[in-house]
C-alpha cells in the first residue's frame, strides 16, 4: 500500500478522535456552563431546527450568525450545535473573532439531549 495513503488515513483517525474527545470535553460541562446561565445555539438551518431540536435552544443559523450576534449574551456561556459540529465549529471561531470569550461546541445537536 503506499505510504502516503497510509499517513493520510492515521491523520483522519486522529482528527476523528481529537474532534470527539474535544465534544466529550464540552459535553461534561454543560450542566454547569447552563448553571452560569449559558445559552444553547442551533446554527441549522431553520428546516432542520424545525424538524427537531433541543428544548431550550435558540436557532441561528451559520449564514445569519454575523447579523444576529447582538441577541447573544457575551457575558455567558454559548453552547454552539448543529448536526455533526462542523457548522458549530465554524460558528465558534466567527464569535470569537468577533470577541466573545466562553464559546464552546458541544458538536452534535443530539448530544445535548443526553
Amino acid at each position: 500500500m503506499n505510504d502516503n495513503l497510509i499517513y493520510l488515513f492515521i491523520a483522519l483517525v486522529i482528527f476523528i478522535a481529537y474532534r470527539k474527545y474535544t465534544q466529550y470535553k464540552v459535553l461534561k460541562l454543560v450542566p454547569n456552563l447552563l448553571k452560569q446561565g449559558g445559552q444553547i445555539v442551533d446554527v441549522r438551518s431553520e428546516e432542520e431546527f424545525a424538524y427537531e431540536h433541543k428544548d431550550g435552544s435558540i436557532n441561528i443559523p451559520l449564514d445569519l450568525l454575523k447579523n444576529r450576534m447582538n441577541e447573544l449574551d457575551n457575558t455567558k456561556p454559548i453552547i454552539l450545535c448543529c448536526a455533526t459540529g462542523s457548522r458549530s465549529a465554524i460558528a465558534k471561531n466567527t464569535l470569537m473573532a468577533n470577541g466573545f470569550k466562553n464559546v464552546h461546541n458541544a458538536g452534535n445537536w443530539s448530544s445535548l439531549s443526553k
